[in-house]
């Protein structure tokens, strides 16, 4: 079933429990899947797509946050083995960029050094967890429920993850901190997700502010795996080299800032209410050509 509004849904507690049902079952079904060699991206990003569901109906979702801790909580037990996977691929991009040699044998000397991934079968106990926690909370999806109708069940929860987004884009770009861009880029990939949720009521026009959601989200999840290895690089390399590796991530971080920042500008250039509104009629006008 796709990660959409469908006309099927008749309410948004329809679309809320397929939607969710469809999710979680991907993700118990992966975890359980002996045949699967790398699932934890696919696991994690399922709950993070059931997250941006509940986001968009928070205000009306009386349960909201008893299920997105509970869904938060899972996918916390799986993170370290994600995080483990991510600074390889990080370590592996930057090991083959030109520019400074001292910079990317650095980088190639640590990742030779990174201790061996640990099993990720269905047998591993983080996996073993998440599937009985991810299992309880599709079993409760089944009485999950919106306690409104039509648009008034999306609105107020776009409009919130909106405003969030636009509150943190300007923390991040007055402190600069790493923290303050993962916090932005959460409501980001929440927005993100809500704009593919909510695409079917005008594809055509809904694609590309999906699409820039989608690479300010990229480019925020490559500035955090950066600062994630930044505080990773280990005591016992030499010092130039070291040197030259922390240089090279932050121009990394540097560079992904600009444009984020330029990209946040615009997608985040209206207020909330404003395009709240316009969307708004395009549901109604979907919904009646509908039926």
């Amino acid at each position: 079933m796709p990660y959409s509004l469908i006309p099927d849904d008749k309410t948004p507690t329809d679309a809320l429990r397929r939607i969710a049902h469809a999710e979680l079952s991907d993700a118990l079904k992966l975890a359980q899947d002996p045949g699967s060699s790398s699932p934890l991206h696919a696991l994690r990003k399922s709950v993070k797509k059931t997250r941006g569901l509940l986001r968009l109906l928070r205000p009306v979702f009386a349960d909201f946050t008893t299920e997105n801790a509970a869904l938060r909580d899972a996918a916390a037990g799986i993170s370290a083995l994600r995080d483990a996977e991510v600074m390889r691929l990080t370590l592996d991009t930057l090991a083959a960029l030109p520019g400074d040699p001292r910079a990317t044998e650095a980088a190639a000397t640590m990742r030779a050094q990174l201790p061996p991934m640990p099993d990720t079968g269905p047998d591993h106990s983080a996996l073993a967890r998440f599937v009985e926690d991810i299992a309880q909370i599709r079993h409760r999806a089944e009485h999950w429920k919106a306690h409104e109708k039509g648009w008034h069940a999306y609105a107020p929860g776009l409009e919130l993850t909106l405003h969030q987004s636009q509150k943190r884009m300007k923390i991040a770009r007055k402190t600069l901190v790493d923290s303050d861009f993962h916090r932005w880029r959460s409501r980001i990939k929440h927005h993100w997700y809500q704009t593919r949720l909510l695409a079917p009521i005008w594809p055509e026009m809904m694609a590309p502010h999906s699409a820039i959601a989608d690479h300010l989200g990229e480019l925020l999840g490559e500035h955090h795996d950066l600062a994630v290895l930044r505080r990773a690089i280990p005591a016992h390399l030499p010092e130039i080299e070291a040197a030259a590796l922390d240089q090279l991530i932050g121009q990394g971080q540097r560079t992904r800032e600009a444009e984020a920042f330029h990209l946040g500008a615009r997608l985040l250039g209206e207020e909330p209410a404003a395009l709240s509104a316009r969307w708004g009629h395009w549901y109604q006008l979907w919904r009646s050509e509908r039926g």
